[in-house]
């Protein structure tokens, strides 16, 4: 379709997402609404189109085991917790003086969701495990916490790109005959501009607590309402609460994730075997160590699905909302600017704005990427410019979306690792989105007069 007519379900559904707080209700309204326009207006035939959409996804290898390895690390969070794990690290953590100011608290959760670089969903709801009760017990801002998960969720997934964020984009550039993708990617990573400057700005406010002063309005509770697994899971009575039972499954997921990925090379499917083995396994581990018995550990494991089940929901959304945007050619229209006659002193500016329009209409930066990359391959051959600054910049227009749209799967798990509504986390992250794009808008416009 690719005509301005592909643009009105983000410009309906983003509205609607500030303004009714019901995010799930936007992401539905943008599917049904592309449905509406694929359909030429027909009502009936929009219905049935709607109904194939979401089927699409339910019924599609990749998105369907993302989903069930989120509900899995729900279970498996709700055993460390019932084993008490959490409490056991907290302990061992104040023992080492890793904590025991609210400085150091955000410092260890930065630090944490960090580390977790392998995948983007696994690491957030992870990090959020460990820190949520530290952040809570020190009285910090679990809106806080919700951005500097958000921050480093997808941004140290591509500056580091030993993961499947890497694989994917490599795969992008050897599809457009790129004779050494794995270099240029490599080239690429130090002008991935946006990625490091939301990093930066996550490391100060974690460092020094520093926040911008200006937010779109939002509710003034430290709190979040959503219920979280420290409600809802309490340790068992005659639990020894080790550090090594909340570190152990953890590091054993990790492990067992990278060797998977590297013998099946498939993302999902090995994130999903490594989840359910450890889920198994640590069932096993709490079993022989006397900590739980199997009936025990029935109840916990369900809590913990269960208070991922609202992410299930809007992963299917978000995930429709991906198919949807695909068919209405939302993307391309919006990239459509980048052809014809442009000095190419601005195009590194103009490539990362795109992006940033494309990857906030749609939520997705792998969609972003996939718009964008079989574009700036040729426009950097044509107009002599550095691939590997044209590449950062997509790459970058591709997180800005994925880090504060409204219609971001991402967006919405950091939002439920943090323990807060995803629209008031929207509204306190937003503004530290804004300051690293113009920043990165700055940074790219001088890198294309100095480049050329």
């Amino acid at each position: 379709m690719s005509t301005w007519l592909s643009l009105l379900p983000a410009l309906i559904a983003i509205p609607v997402a500030f303004l009714t707080h019901r995010v799930l209700l936007a992401l539905g309204a943008y599917v049904f609404i592309g449905a509406l326009i694929l359909e030429h207006g027909w009502l009936p035939d929009a219905s049935g189109r709607f109904l194939k959409i979401i089927w699409q996804v339910v019924t599609d290898r990749d998105s369907v085991m993302i989903i069930v390895f989120s509900l899995m690390i729900g279970g498996l969070i709700g055993l460390i917790q019932k084993a008490g794990g959490i409490e056991g690290f907290v302990r061992w953590a104040e023992e080492r003086r890793l904590i025991g100011t609210p400085r150091r608290v955000a410092v260890l959760a930065f630090a944490t969701s960090l580390a977790l670089f392998v995948e983007t969903n696994f690491g957030v709801l992870v990090a959020g495990l460990i820190a949520l009760p530290l952040f809570d017990r020190y009285r910090l801002s679990r809106l806080r916490l919700s951005y500097l998960l958000d921050t480093t969720c997808a941004p140290k997934c591509m500056v580091l790109p030993l993961n499947a964020w890497g694989a994917y984009v490599i795969s992008l550039l050897a599809d457009q005959g790129v004779e050494q993708p794995v270099g240029l990617l490599m080239q690429s990573v130090g002008f991935i501009f946006y990625g490091w400057i939301a990093l930066l700005l996550a490391g100060i406010v974690a460092a020094f607590g520093w926040e911008i002063p200006w937010r779109l309005p939002l509710s003034d509770r430290v709190i979040g309402e959503l219920p979280h697994f420290g409600e809802v899971i309490t340790p068992h009575a005659e639990a020894p609460g080790r550090a090594r039972h909340l570190w152990g499954p953890i590091g054993l997921l990790i492990v067992s994730v990278l060797l998977l990925l590297a013998i099946t090379g498939d993302a999902p499917l090995a994130i999903f075997l490594a989840v359910t083995l450890v889920l198994v396994g640590t069932g096993v581990y709490f079993r022989h160590e006397q900590i739980l018995s199997w009936k025990e550990m029935l109840l916990p494991v369900w809590q913990g699905t269960r208070i991922i089940m609202p992410l299930m929901y809007l992963l299917i959304f978000a995930f429709s909302v991906g198919v949807t945007t695909q068919a209405l050619g939302t993307g391309f229209f919006l990239a459509s600017s980048l052809h014809g006659q442009l000095d190419p002193v601005w195009l590194p500016f103009l490539v990362f704005g795109i992006g940033c329009l494309i990857s906030f209409s749609t939520g997705s930066s792998w969609g972003t990427f996939a718009i964008l990359i079989p574009i700036v391959v040729p426009l950097a051959d044509v107009f002599q410019v550095s691939p590997a600054l044209l590449l950062g910049a997509a790459l970058s227009g591709g997180l800005f979306g994925d880090h504060c749209s409204p219609v971001s799967d991402t967006t919405m798990i950091a939002s439920l690792a943090g323990g807060v509504k995803p629209v008031e986390h929207i509204r306190h992250q937003f503004p530290y989105a804004v300051l690293g794009g113009l920043s990165a808008l700055v940074l790219y416009g001088v890198a294309g007069a100095l480049m050329l």
